[in-house]
């Protein structure tokens, strides 16, 4: 079972009939809200909106407000369209926790995942639902925290809305889906996640984290995210076998003049890295409106 599959267990209870093939995609992030509808894995072309949110406390109660007023305002395309959410890293936290004996059975398991989230991010771990994916017996597993009360509150706007999570999960393993067949296959691979604020890099084996570095971030990522790969492998040396490293750019302004930034970031990086396409669809910002309703937030430019 996936890590996302267990985090949205206990939302799947609720989800009436057979699920449709279209679904809407949202991004939550500190300054930004993000949507495209799919059918399938495909976006459905001109579904993509981007909001800027002006959230200077970086609480996660902006995005819900942002994201109740845009769902209560959809077209009539997107009317009962079931949710796929995935949280910014500021609110999935993420460790990946040796093996231990005692996720060999429950309440262990738990007890030792949640040992694992307080030791990194401290007792405001305490309070969060907790998850681990299910690697193989003795190998390490990637372990994920969210604020319990946030999972209630996406579920409760849901269904406010008319509509049904279908999967939460965090930023990162939506990042990770934007990988190729050949590297998700690799038993060596690498992947950078970029948002505001934030460089994320997860080491890959077949798809599977097997390790992972997060570091405060400037604007000037296309500088930093060179010398944070550098770091990391002088203290981790495994990874200097590591080829290419893909990067999905999710940051506030990552679809301002995309061409220009392409061509930015294929000029600034060096070879290892490659940008991948942004898993949420490229805005039209010129048929943008802003979320009616919400005064702190304003259609990115």
């Amino acid at each position: 079972m996936s890590l996302i599959e267990r985090l949205t267990r206990p939302l799947r209870a609720a989800t009436p009939g057979p699920l449709a093939a279209r679904s809407l995609h949202i991004m939550l992030a500190p300054r930004q809200l993000s949507c495209v509808a799919r059918q399938g894995r495909r976006v459905v072309e001109g579904s993509a909106q981007r909001i800027a949110l002006v959230n200077p406390g970086g609480h996660w109660q902006a995005g819900l407000d942002a994201l109740g007023a845009m769902l209560n305002g959809t077209t009539k395309a997107w009317a009962g369209l079931p949710l796929e959410i995935s949280l910014s890293g500021r609110w999935s936290h993420m460790v990946v926790a040796p093996w231990s004996d005692a996720l060999l059975s429950e309440p262990g398991a738990a007890r030792f995942l949640q040992s694992q989230l307080t030791a990194l991010y401290g007792d405001a771990a305490r309070g969060w639902h907790v998850v681990g994916d299910d690697a193989p017996y003795g190998q390490a597993r990637t372990v994920c925290g969210i604020d319990a009360t946030l999972l209630r509150a996406l579920a409760e706007l849901a269904g406010d809305c008319g509509r049904f999570c279908r999967v939460i999960e965090p930023l990162l393993c939506t990042a990770l889906r934007c990988l190729p067949a050949e590297e998700s296959r690799a038993r060596s691979a690498a992947l950078a996640l970029i948002e505001t604020g934030r460089i994320t890099m997860a080491a890959l084996d077949r798809g599977r984290i097997v390790a992972i570095q997060s570091q405060p971030a400037g604007g000037a990522w296309r500088q930093e995210l060179p010398q944070a790969w550098q770091r990391w492998t002088l203290r981790v040396p495994e990874l200097t076998a590591i080829e290419r490293v893909a990067v999905v750019d999710l940051g506030a302004t990552a679809d301002i003049a995309p061409g220009a930034i392409a061509q930015l970031v294929a000029e600034t990086l060096p070879p290892r890295f490659r940008l991948l396409d942004h898993p949420f669809g490229v805005a039209d910002t010129s048929l943008a409106e802003p979320c009616p309703g919400v005064a702190s937030a304003r259609v990115a430019a």
